[in-house]
């Protein structure tokens, strides 16, 4: 069944009225008929089986059959903190990591990014992808994607478990202790220079803790995903549901 983003503002008692970009994407796009079933969902976690009423490429409006509430809440939400890399790497990390069901995307600067573009217009891209990654999974509660920021100005006293991948580390890999000591995650990626000394003493200060993923270079897309990966398989986000 399609599933679609429902803005706040679109549901009025039991219908739903969607107009702009989803409506267009509904009428124009998949050419979606009257009658068809549908489903909404709203970024809090309700999730809205409905039939479709009237569909134009301006408006469309729908009747809900059925409300789903899911429950997505983690004992060990993970924020993804990633240094700016160049060109639509961190398009491709923002999808994927919302796939992952990575709670909280943190972009930031540090010595090495070679990240200049226009940042408002980053954050809003951004945002357009993880909508569109969110209805692809059937997630229902999105990635929560913070403004850049720079990495001496971030903060990071919220989070039980940090840790920060660095090449300089050969020994000390992911830990798999989460479901014994639960509490939120933060993973921590450099840019594709890696991280500048100085980064190094940040991440000192805020007490990460760094690891690696073995003896091969990876791209930093590549080592984000595969420790987000790693990590939400030992915290049981990507473990399948009990009968």
């Amino acid at each position: 069944m399609r599933r679609f983003f429902l803005p706040p503002d679109a549901l009025s008692d039991e219908h739903i009225q969607v107009t702009g970009a989803e409506a267009r994407h509904i009428a124009v796009v998949l050419r979606l008929q009257p009658g068809q079933l549908v489903e909404f969902f709203d970024g809090c976690g309700a999730l809205y089986t409905t039939t479709l009423h009237s569909v134009e490429k301006k408006m469309v409006t729908a009747t809900i059959v059925k409300v789903h509430h899911e429950n997505s809440m983690s004992t060990a939400p993970l924020t993804l903190g990633q240094c700016l890399l160049k060109g639509k790497k961190m398009d491709f990390l923002v999808q994927k990591a919302t796939e992952l069901g990575v709670h909280t995307f943190l972009p930031l600067v540090s010595r090495y990014c070679e990240n200049f573009g226009d940042r408002a217009r980053q954050e809003e891209r951004w945002q357009r992808i993880m909508i569109e990654a969110c209805k692809q999974c059937h997630r229902t509660v999105p990635m929560h994607i913070h403004p850049v920021v720079s990495l001496e100005t971030a903060e990071f006293s919220s989070y039980r478990h940090r840790f920060a991948a660095w090449e300089g580390d050969r020994h000390a890999a992911l830990p798999s202790f989460f479901s014994d000591q639960p509490g939120a995650v933060c993973l921590l990626f450099g840019p594709e220079g890696g991280f500048h000394s100085d980064d190094l003493l940040v991440l000192n200060q805020h007490q990460f803790s760094t690891f690696s993923l073995g003896s091969r270079i990876l791209r930093g897309e590549t080592a984000a995903l595969a420790a987000v990966a790693i990590t939400q398989y030992f915290t049981g986000a990507l473990q399948p549901d009990t009968p």
